[in-house]
């Protein structure tokens, strides 16, 4: 017999039962096509909002800072074909994520032809904050997660797998953490250190990684307890070995759904923190800071009702849910189809 007919064959990932599970789920197909939905729109950002970078005077930081002409800027953004179109939407400019102002007029503007979604308060553009903003909400949510997430591994798993007093001392600052409500904690860092973007996101990743720690902390005294793990301590493997070959590969499958699925909530913690005026400058596109400026419009003024400057706060508010819907329906449909039993 051939020795490589005696080898295990291994199913391509597209026709294991994981994946057709995750295929036939409903939920998991709609909250995958949002997500495309999102990642295309945040990388033909530039091409989406060329018209307005070639007709608003206040964006020419960005159109000179992308190496344009006034005149080819449509052109130039919306063809594959051209270097500027790639740079732009790989790497675009720190300038195009300010959103260029129409004008300077006190009242929102409904929408119209040259802008599709309307202006806010101060005559900013509202499809590109929109546009723009997708990307912001990516940067933040990946950005967050990924050292949560790397804190969250590294301090849960040496608590979970050493034991002993190393594991009551963590456990007993991750407990300390969890006492303080997490959005006054992270207001409270926010103001210490200053406001801004990157002191919101500071403060998410310091607030963050405690659950992670505790959950996958739980994890890892689970599987040591598991038959295989003896086994390979009865065969000598030593504890570093026996730690990243057979504990952390079985034990960070449910922490990685839990941490997409919390890429959603952390941009609607900081589009909140953003409202408050605790996160993005104003005008910067980001979709909580868009939604302060209808901040004198939700409840209705004396210059009318809610629903007059409607597009104000519809917009931004329907994209924020939908973003943060599509992870979730995206983290339920993964642990589904890994974990049907459940």
């Amino acid at each position: 017999m051939n020795p490589q007919d005696m080898k295990p064959k291994h199913e391509p990932w597209y026709r294991s039962k994981t994946f057709k599970r995750f295929r036939r789920n409903p939920l998991a197909i709609t909250g995958t096509v949002m997500l495309i939905i999102f990642v295309v729109v945040a990388f033909l950002a530039p091409a989406i909002t060329a018209p307005q970078l070639a007709t608003i005077r206040s964006a020419r930081p960005c159109v000179r800072n992308l190496g344009l002409k006034r005149g080819e800027v449509v052109q130039a953004l919306r063809n594959p074909l051209k270097l500027t179109f790639w740079r732009a939407a790989i790497k675009p400019p720190k300038s195009c994520y300010n959103i260029p102002r129409a004008g300077y007029s006190p009242l929102p503007k409904p929408p119209s032809k040259e802008h599709p979604f309307g202006l806010t308060s101060g005559s900013y553009d509202i499809l590109y904050g929109l546009t723009w903003g997708a990307r912001t909400a990516f940067y933040i949510g990946f950005l967050v997660v990924g050292i949560s997430l790397a804190i969250g591994i590294v301090i849960g798993g040496v608590s979970g797998f050493l034991g002993g007093w190393v594991d009551n001392l963590i456990m007993r600052v991750v407990d300390v953490m969890l006492a303080f409500p997490r959005l006054v904690f992270v207001m409270i860092v926010s103001v210490i250190f200053g406001s801004g973007l990157t002191q919101v996101m500071l403060a998410l990743a310091v607030v963050g990684w405690v659950g992670y720690a505790r959950f996958f902390r739980g994890d890892i005294l689970k599987t040591k307890a598991q038959d295989f793990v003896d086994a390979a301590r009865a065969l000598g493997s030593s504890p570093t070995r026996i730690f990243f070959k057979h504990v952390v590969p079985n034990s960070i499958g449910t922490l990685l759904i839990l941490a997409s699925m919390d890429v959603g909530s952390i941009v609607l913690t900081a589009a909140g923190l953003s409202f408050l005026g605790l996160g993005a400058p104003v005008g910067y596109a980001d979709w909580g800071q868009m939604i302060s400026f209808a901040r004198g419009y939700i409840l209705g003024t004396a210059q009318g009702t809610p629903f007059d400057f409607w597009y104000v706060w519809i917009f931004p508010s329907v994209v924020l849910v939908l973003f943060g819907l599509a992870w979730n329906l995206l983290g339920d449909a993964v642990r589904d189809a890994l974990d049907p039993k459940s």
